[in-house]
């Protein structure tokens, strides 16, 4: 991806949503598996809103959402705008402030499990600051700019770049502990006649983890838990949910100097592998490919993952109405869909990678020549 492609991508996206607000009724996205999954459809969310109206437990229904819980006695609006634009939970971490950013991630951990993991780059962002050279790579060119006329102010600035800033991590984890209070005090004084948290947690992080509902969408689980055996079914949930935390120490570790772009990968992997992933999370991290258009320029199948993501994308709603309304096809039409999505992105987040280390590796030849 190029800079300067930018600006038509971001007027192609503009002209998209203007077509979505324009003729998105026709479309019935509400109803899209592509789009609405039970964590985030919004005539669940309004089921569980009108429960918690008539006195009864929010939760009693299908809704699976624990934000309605902090905001239930608002209005129905204030969920949805929540929704619609907690995309901006990366925008204020690269910013660097630390209550918004306690905030926007007690947010994202409320609404949904995975987004946890995002404390790795969000520490290492807060502590470091945004993305930079390897240390070795700073200490090298610090060394090799020393033999020329650097001044002594330069060498100060470069070296300053990598020492980790404690007194910013401490102030984020302190207002982390008061926003999880916050949330969680309003959502036991909501639910206190209704359920409680114990229910909160029950039918939300619990339904998350063990994939209860098999309903269709754009995800492989659902398709492999309703083929599995029952009594193969918790070693499975166990390998499934920890294959994504086995993935962040060793990524870490490898890209800690990046955190920006670690976070890139944290959420791509978690759009792969969550339990009832939808396009607005493959949307999010889409998103984020344009922070590191340098040093992914020379990304390998490019053309292949543009038209890759297009293909599955007009597929994806054939092979479900052939399966559901035409009766022409069968679930493995629409599984077929899945499976090939699933691999796009695992090659996007390898190729990415791998452009990234070799970035870094171009700079330090670069220094040490």
């Amino acid at each position: 991806m190029a800079i300067r492609y930018y600006s038509p991508m971001v007027a192609a996206a503009v002209g998209f949503r203007f077509v979505l607000v324009l003729f998105g009724g026709d479309l019935h996205l509400a109803s899209r598996p592509e789009v609405s999954t039970p964590l985030t459809s919004l005539r669940r969310l309004a089921e569980g809103y009108w429960l918690k109206q008539a006195s009864m437990s929010p939760y009693s229904g299908t809704l699976r959402a624990p934000l309605l819980a902090p905001v239930a006695d608002f209005s129905l609006d204030v969920c949805i705008l929540t929704l619609q634009n907690l995309g901006a939970s990366m925008l204020i971490f690269i910013a660097g402030l630390a209550p918004l950013a306690a905030f926007g991630y007690v947010m994202a951990t409320h609404l949904s499990l995975y987004p946890a993991i995002l404390i790795v780059p969000v520490i290492l962002l807060l502590g470091y600051g945004p993305d930079a050279p390897p240390t070795k790579l700073l200490h090298l060119k610090s060394s090799s700019a020393s033999k020329s006329d650097m001044s002594e102010y330069d060498k100060r600035t470069t070296l300053k770049v990598q020492r980790f800033s404690w007194t910013t991590v401490l102030h984020f984890i302190f207002w982390l502990f008061i926003w999880s209070c916050y949330v969680l005090l309003l959502s036991s004084i909501i639910l206190k006649k209704v359920g409680g948290l114990n229910e909160m947690f029950e039918k939300t992080y619990g339904f998350i983890l063990t994939v209860k509902d098999l309903s269709p969408n754009i995800g492989v689980l659902w398709y492999f838990f309703a083929e599995v055996f029952d009594f193969f079914r918790s070693f499975f949930l166990i390998v499934f949910n920890m294959n994504i935390i086995f993935m962040v120490l060793p990524l870490a570790i490898r890209l800690k100097h990046r955190p920006c772009f670690l976070a890139f990968v944290y959420t791509a992997i978690v759009a792969m592998l969550k339990s009832y992933p939808s396009a607005g999370d493959s949307a999010l991290y889409l998103g984020l490919l344009g922070l590191f258009a340098n040093e992914l320029a020379e990304m390998q199948f490019t053309f292949f993952l543009f038209f890759g993501y297009i293909g599955v994308s007009l597929l994806s709603p054939v092979m479900h109405n052939l399966w559901i309304w035409r009766g022409t096809g069968n679930a493995n039409f629409y599984f077929a869909t899945s499976l090939a999505y699933t691999c796009i992105q695992t090659v996007l987040v390898v190729e990415s990678v791998s452009s990234m280390i070799k970035h870094d590796r171009k700079l330090r030849l670069l220094v040490t020549s």
